[in-house]
C-alpha cells in the first residue's frame, strides 16, 4: 500500500459544502469522520429536540423553537470562527479577536513547553481505500520523540461523560457505548488516529479534547477506542 503524505496538494476541502475531493480521483466520494461516527448513533433531530425543550424544560420557557435553533446555529458559527482564528494565528500571526481563541492559543503555548513541538493546524487526512476523510484541529509533532499528539478544540458548554437515561449507540459497534459528546469526540479522535497510523505511518502517542470555557482551556485525554474503530472500518468495508 502506498502511504499518504500530509498536506497532499491534490486533496482539498470545499468549506462551503464541506466536501472533500482528490484531483487525481475526481469521482471519489469521501465521507467525513464526523459523519462516519454519527452513523452509529441516533441522528440529532434538531427541530424535534428543540420542540421538546421549549415545551417541557423550564430553562427554555418563553423561547420559540426557531429562537432556540438560532441560538444553536450561532454557537456552531462561533466554534467555526474560533477554529479559523487559531489557524490564522498559527500560520499567519494574525491576532485573534474571539476570547476563546485567545484562551486556546495561550493554552497551546503552555502545552508546547512539555517538549519541542511542531504545531500543525487544520490538517486534512484521508483514506482512498475507505473513502473517509477529515480535518484534525491540531496535530502536534514532538521533535524529540517523533510521536504525534492529536488535539480537538471544543467550545461547547459541557463535555458530558454520561448519556441521558443511559442511552447508547444504535449499531452493533456502539451498543456498549453511552451516547454522550465525550464518547463521540473520543471516537472521532480515534478514527483520525487510525487513519494517521494506517495510511500515513504516523505514530500517535496521545489524543485529547481542549475544552474552551469562558475563562480557561481544560485538556481532557480520551482513550484510543481501537476495537470500536476496527469494527466500524470493517463494517464500512463490507458495505
Amino acid at each position: 500500500m502506498t502511504l499518504n503524505t500530509l498536506s497532499d496538494p491534490q486533496f482539498t476541502l470545499d468549506k462551503e459544502t464541506h466536501t472533500y475531493s482528490h484531483k487525481d480521483y475526481p469521482d471519489a466520494k469521501f465521507r467525513s469522520v464526523t459523519t462516519v461516527v454519527g452513523d452509529h448513533f441516533e441522528i440529532f433531530d434538531a427541530p424535534r429536540i428543540a420542540e421538546n425543550l421549549v415545551t417541557n424544560n423550564p430553562r427554555y420557557s418563553g423561547m420559540t423553537v426557531e429562537e432556540l435553533m438560532g441560538k444553536w446555529n450561532e454557537t456552531s458559527r462561533l466554534g467555526t470562527r474560533i477554529h479559523e482564528e487559531i489557524e490564522l494565528f498559527i500560520y499567519e500571526g494574525k491576532t485573534p479577536t474571539e476570547p476563546k481563541a485567545k484562551i486556546g492559543l495561550n493554552w497551546l503555548e503552555q502545552f508546547k513547553m512539555k517538549s519541542d513541538f511542531e504545531i500543525l493546524s487544520e490538517v486534512m487526512v484521508y483514506s482512498m481505500e475507505l473513502k473517509i476523510a477529515g480535518t484534525i484541529d491540531i496535530l502536534a509533532h514532538d521533535l524529540k520523540t517523533g510521536n504525534y499528539e492529536l488535539i480537538d478544540w471544543k467550545s461547547s458548554k459541557k463535555i458530558q461523560t454520561e448519556s441521558y437515561r443511559g442511552k447508547v449507540g444504535t449499531s452493533p459497534v456502539t451498543r456498549d457505548i453511552q451516547d454522550c459528546n465525550f464518547n463521540h469526540y473520543a471516537l472521532q479522535l480515534s478514527l483520525y488516529r487510525y487513519l494517521l497510523e494506517e495510511y500515513y505511518s504516523i505514530p500517535v502517542s496521545n489524543q485529547m479534547i481542549a475544552h474552551l470555557t469562558e475563562d480557561k482551556c481544560h485538556s481532557i485525554v480520551t482513550p484510543y477506542m481501537k476495537d470500536h474503530i476496527h469494527a466500524m472500518v470493517n463494517q464500512k468495508a463490507r458495505t
